[in-house]
C-alpha cells in the first residue's frame, strides 16, 4: 500500500514501511501486478502484487543465501535449474561457480525479467550470459515434461505460494523435482517466514519429506522482508554434508565458508518442532 510518501507491505500480520520518493514504474502484467519504486535509503523496489521482492540495497542477503548454501556443499554442480527468479541476482551468483556450463531460468512472468533489466542492472547483470537459457514457461507443465537425472542443482525462487504459484510447494511438483535431479542433487527452495507464515513453511516441509530422503532448513536474515527472519528448505536423495567444498568465485557480501554451517543452526523451537526427531542429515 502506498501511502502519500510511505510504502507499506502490510498484507501480513507484521508490517514493513519504506519511505519512498517516487513511483518509477507501474503495469499490470497477465499474472501479477509489477512496480519498480525509488526509496530514500533501499534503492529501488521491487513489488510483484504489493509484495517487496528486491531492494538494491539488501538483495544480496537473499540471493546469496539462497544459492551459497546449496552450491558451495555439491562438489560439482554444472547444470542448474532456476524457477522463478526473472530479476537475475540469483543467477548472478550461480555463475560465481566455475563448473556450471548451463543455467536454465524458467520464469513465468517475462516483465519481471524486462523490468529488472531495465531498472535492477547490477542484480539483471548476468541475465544475457550465454550459458543462462531463458525459458519464459510455467515451471509447474515445464518440470513435468524434464528428463530424469537433469540437473546438479535445482534452486526454487519463486514468490509466496499463492494464487499461479501455489502448486510450487505440493507433493506432485516436489516429486517431478527429485526425479529431475541427478544423484547427489540438491534442492532448494524459500520457505518464508517462521514467525508469520508457519503454515506455508509447515505444508511445504511436509510435503518435501514425501519425495525427499534428507530435508533441512536454513535460518537467514533478509532485512526487508517481514520480520526479517526468513527461511529455505534444501532436500535431497543422497546425505549432503554442510561442510563448504566449492568455493564461489568473485565476491559475496553476506555468505562466507565461516558463516556456511551456522546457517544450519535454527531457533530451539524451530529444532524442536520441526527437525528433532526426523532430521535424516
Amino acid at each position: 500500500m502506498l501511502t502519500s510518501d510511505w510504502f507499506f507491505e502490510d498484507d501480513m500480520p507484521l508490517a514493513t514501511a519504506f519511505k519512498i520518493k517516487r513511483s518509477l514504474y507501474s503495469i499490470q502484467s497477465k499474472y501479477q501486478k509489477i512496480d519498480v519504486l525509488e526509496s530514500v535509503k533501499m534503492g529501488n523496489i521491487l513489488l510483484l502484487d504489493n509484495k517487496v521482492m528486491v531492494t538494491e540495497k539488501d538483495e544480496f542477503y537473499y540471493h546469496e543465501t539462497i544459492t551459497h548454501t546449496a552450491l558451495s556443499i555439491h562438489p560439482n554442480p554444472v547444470k542448474v535449474l532456476v524457477i522463478g527468479g526473472g530479476d537475475g541476482g540469483t543467477i548472478r551468483e550461480v555463475l560465481k561457480y566455475k563448473t556450471i556450463n548451463q543455467i536454465d531460468l524458467v520464469e513465468i512472468d517475462e516483465e519481471v525479467i524486462n523490468v529488472s533489466k531495465k531498472f535492477f542492472p547490477d542484480v539483471a547483470k548476468e541475465l544475457n550470459n550465454s550459458k543462462v537459457k531463458i525459458k519464459v514457461n510455467d515451471a509447474i507443465e515445464f518440470i513435468k515434461s524434464t528428463p530424469e537425472a537433469t540437473y546438479d542443482a535445482i534452486l526454487c525462487d519463486s514468490t509466496d505460494p499463492e494464487g499461479f504459484a501455489v502448486g510450487l510447494i505440493s507433493k506432485d511438483f516436489y516429486k517431478d523435482i527429485g526425479n529431475s535431479l541427478k544423484d547427489k542433487g540438491i534442492f532448494i527452495c524459500q520457505s518464508g517466514s517462521v514467525l508469520i507464515q508457519e503454515k506455508e513453511f509447515e505444508t511445504a516441509l511436509e510435503n518435501l519429506r514425501t519425495s525427499f530422503k534428507y530435508v533441512d532448513a536454513i535460518v537467514s536474515t533478509i532485512p526487508s522482508y517481514p520480520g526479517a527472519l526468513w527461511s529455505f528448505l534444501i532436500a535431497s536423495n543422497s546425505p549432503f554434508d554442510k561442510k563448504v567444498k566449492n568455493i564461489p568465485a568473485g565476491q559475496t557480501k553476506y555468505w562466507s565458508q565461516e558463516l556456511q554451517e551456522k546457517l544450519f543452526i535454527k531457533p530451539n523451537w524451530l529444532q524442536e518442532k520441526y527437525f528433532s526427531l526426523s532430521l535424516k542429515t
